[in-house]
């Protein structure tokens, strides 16, 4: 099992729709291979982290780096993981408005309610950074 974490930017900036859209496509492909992780996205930039079995992850990789709707792909962490630090979220997201997402199950307000199985990992700390400068809500 691994952890891979990776930062692009948008092809053009993206709507909430586009964002949801995303969100619902992931977590349906997600939980059918068992991926886990959380995918950022903050004016024009996006950084996901996904964990699962090696062959899964390297595919999925492969997939996203080809997507048009994103370039720039840059691959920060890639590594064995003894545990999912993200075990409880198919996919994480964030979104613009935390008007319109707020009634969601699992809406989070600070990274200290993170949900994590294993919060000192890289991952995370990579999340909790990007998280905090670009003032995310967070919402899995």
């Amino acid at each position: 099992m691994k952890n891979l974490v990776y930062l692009s930017t948008a092809s053009k900036l993206m709507h909430e729709n586009q964002l949801m859209d995303i969100l619902h496509n992931a977590r349906q492909h997600n939980s059918a291979v068992g991926i886990s992780g959380v995918l950022l996205y903050s004016e024009g930039t996006f950084i996901q982290v996904l964990e699962g079995q090696d062959k899964v992850i390297d595919a999925l990789y492969l997939r996203i780096s080809a997507d048009n709707r994103h370039k720039n792909v840059i691959k920060l962490i890639e590594g064995p993981i003894e545990e999912k630090s993200f075990s409880q979220w198919v996919m994480g997201f964030s979104v613009v408005d935390h008007e319109v997402t707020k009634g969601l199950v699992g809406y989070l307000q600070s990274t200290d309610k993170l949900p994590v199985n294993n919060p000192n990992s890289e991952a995370v700390a990579t999340i909790k950074t990007f998280i905090e400068s670009n003032k995310l809500n967070i919402n899995y």
